[in-house]
């Protein structure tokens, strides 16, 4: 009787026992066969100085260049401080909710987040608009008090409106 364990040999060479076991025949199974590497670029002087016998150092191909990539720290600080204020005194809050409410809040806070941030960022802050996003936003939470709901979301834009004043000194000075 065959075991689960044999080898591929012995399962090809042998009569299948089990109804399970399937005969393939040796034609029909394939090997991995060895992945090639590419060999990078070699410039003419790299191949010339190879071919004298030395060793030729290997350099960057003069057809790259380096760009430096801006970090995007600013933004993410932005960002981040933002999701920090509206995320605040609500998580005893969200975790009482039902999971298919916590995905919906979870969601349009992002997007609420994303919003204030473009609205943080214009030339003229509408204290207004981020306030009425907020409120909206937390109206997903199940039997939420309205005072309590216009108090939050009232400290909430407050301190979204200090950030931004920082934020556009900050944009001034440079």
């Amino acid at each position: 009787m065959n075991t689960p364990l044999q080898t591929k040999e012995a399962k090809v060479g042998s009569q299948a026992e089990s109804p399970d076991m399937v005969k393939i025949p040796q034609e029909q199974i394939r090997t991995p066969e060895p992945i090639e590497r590419a060999e990078p670029a070699r410039s003419e002087a790299t191949v010339a100085a190879e071919s004298e016998g030395g060793q030729a150092e290997i350099s960057a191909p003069s057809s790259l260049s380096v760009t430096p990539v801006q970090p995007k720290a600013k933004i993410d600080r932005l960002a981040k401080e933002i999701e920090s204020i509206l995320s605040e005194n609500l998580t005893d809050i969200y975790l009482a909710m039902p999971p298919d409410k916590q995905q919906e809040f979870k969601t349009k806070g992002e997007e609420t987040a994303s919003k204030v941030r473009e609205l943080v960022r214009a030339v003229k802050v509408n204290a207004k608009k981020i306030f009425q996003l907020i409120r909206d936003w937390m109206k997903i939470i199940p039997g939420v008090n309205r005072f309590f709901l216009e108090q939050e979301a009232k400290i909430k834009t407050d301190k979204i409106l200090l950030i931004s004043e920082e934020e556009q000194k900050q944009h001034k000075e440079v």
